[in-house]
């Protein structure tokens, strides 16, 4: 029982902080100081999670949902505001046409994670469809 109360907390954790990085980046790119909300997004995450964005770009693409799973922190919804945050970093490493290779990578890793929580989730999203739509546009 105790165990599963940490693991509860752990995840719930992660969710609040992944809610913030969200909102800090949104913010920021309002403002267009988005690059400083990168490089504080990639720091919290590995606090929280041991991987920074550069890990996450670089974790292989067949094994990159079992290495999230195996943290422990997941949940559907975690998931979804990981796969929105390198959506929105990828989204800006492509308006400032820089880092190519890890943009894509990015954008890869969040169209695994958004095609799952499509196959799963119990209610349909035409936000997560539209960008699924729009990262296979930019893989092409």
């Amino acid at each position: 029982m105790e165990q599963e109360d940490f693991l509860k907390r752990q995840i719930d954790q992660l969710g609040r902080v992944l809610g913030k990085i969200l909102a800090d980046l949104s913010g920021l790119k309002v403002r267009g100081h988005m690059n400083e909300g990168i490089e504080a997004a990639s720091q919290v995450l590995k606090t929280e999670l041991g991987f920074n964005t550069g890990d996450l770009a670089l974790i292989p693409a067949d094994g990159f949902l079992q290495t999230l799973l195996e943290t422990g922190k997941f949940s559907d919804s975690n998931f979804e505001q990981l796969a929105e945050l390198m959506f929105l970093i990828a989204e800006e490493l492509h308006s400032r046409n820089t880092d190519v290779g890890k943009m894509n990578n990015l954008y890869e890793r969040s169209l695994i994670i958004y095609e799952i929580l499509d196959q799963v989730s119990p209610t349909y999203s035409i936000e997560r469809h539209n960008k699924i739509g729009k990262i296979k546009q930019m893989l092409k």
